[in-house]
């Protein structure tokens, strides 16, 4: 259990990716600060939601988040908060890169980002009020090797963060970023099972640790809280101080 100082009592939430690791987290943490909250995703976690509702949607198809965000709106009649935790990270040489694999991230990290965003704030605007909140990463400010479509839909959802901010200041909705560091989930597994990737990572972190998705949630409950409603347009790094120390790396 968390210590949980923010209330969210009567809010709607929806957290895309919400099977993962990093939106299961975050979905976890609202429930505990009262929420009502949705989670959406391509495939389920495979088991019965009592405090919480599982909506299939693929983030790469307009049709598909319309639906979802429909379905919500028709049950709970608003949506108060969005944090879009899909991801897709494809790792291999730029030069090897083909275009049915940047489509892919591009589509799910970027695209997807986009489409969800721009529906729930056309429910938002209704209320005159609403927190949008992307997760990125720190590649949105580094470059990694090996990783160009991975890190170009990350640095195009910090700018698309900063665009929507201030179309949408005016009515009433924040739109920020949450930038983690490496975090050690299954999207980085293979990093953390190489002894000498793993080593070369952890040089880079001040803390000397990888990130665990907890470490994301005081973040993204403060940005997403009414006391957080002067700050749009930011990105907040959750990365161990990686960012301040301006490291880099091979992969």
């Amino acid at each position: 259990m968390r210590n949980i100082k923010f209330d969210f009592s009567g809010q709607v939430v929806l957290v895309t990716g919400g099977a993962g690791a990093i939106g299961s987290a975050l979905a976890d943490a609202f429930v505990e600060a009262g929420a009502v909250v949705y989670i959406a995703g391509r495939t389920s976690i495979g088991e019965n939601l009592s405090d919480r509702e599982f909506i299939k949607m693929d983030v790469k198809s307009s049709d598909s988040v319309k639906e979802c965000i429909d379905h919500i709106i028709s049950v709970s009649k608003r949506i108060d908060i969005v944090v879009t935790a899909s991801g897709l990270q494809i790792r291999k040489p730029a030069l090897d890169f083909n275009e049915a694999d940047w489509d892919d991230v591009i589509r799910t990290n970027l695209y997807g980002s986009f489409f969800v965003a721009q529906e729930v704030a056309r429910q938002m605007v209704k209320n005159n009020y609403g927190r949008i909140i992307f997760i990125t990463s720190l590649t949105a400010e580094i470059g990694i090797p090996n990783m160009v479509a991975y890190v170009s839909s990350r640095g195009g959802i910090k700018q698309l963060s900063k665009a929507l901010a201030v179309e949408l200041a005016e009515k009433g909705i924040t739109v920020n970023c949450i930038g983690p560091g490496r975090l050690k989930t299954s999207m980085t597994e293979d990093v953390f099972n190489d002894p000498e990737l793993k080593e070369s990572f952890l040089r880079l972190i001040p803390q000397n640790r990888p990130g665990v998705p907890d470490d994301l949630v005081g973040a993204v409950l403060f940005l997403a809280s009414y006391e957080a409603g002067y700050i749009t347009g930011e990105t907040i790094y959750v990365d161990g101080g990686w960012l301040a120390g301006g490291g880099n790396c091979k992969t």
